[in-house]
């Protein structure tokens, strides 16, 4: 088993990384003007629309695993001649 055990820079760095980005998002965010309500909604269902088809795909790619259709094509049968 390999132990990192100076990873707390790289660990300060990318939570720095989170704030700043955390911090210029909101910035931006409150910059802008608001949006009509019918923009929101859109939004609302884009952003669900995306999670349900995201969601959707990885459970046929477990389902697709399990029963095995990853798997290279066998045969029992002889070849004809």
């Amino acid at each position: 088993m390999v132990r990192h055990t100076n990873l707390w820079p790289f660990g300060a760095v990318l939570a720095a990384l989170l704030i700043v980005a955390t911090w210029f998002s909101v910035a931006v965010w409150q910059e802008t003007p608001s949006m009509p309500l019918y923009r929101d909604v859109i939004l609302v269902g884009a952003a669900i629309l995306m999670l349900v088809s995201g969601c959707g795909l990885i459970a046929l790619m477990f389902y697709s695993r399990r029963k095995g259709y990853g798997e290279p094509v066998r045969s029992d049968r002889t070849p004809r001649d």
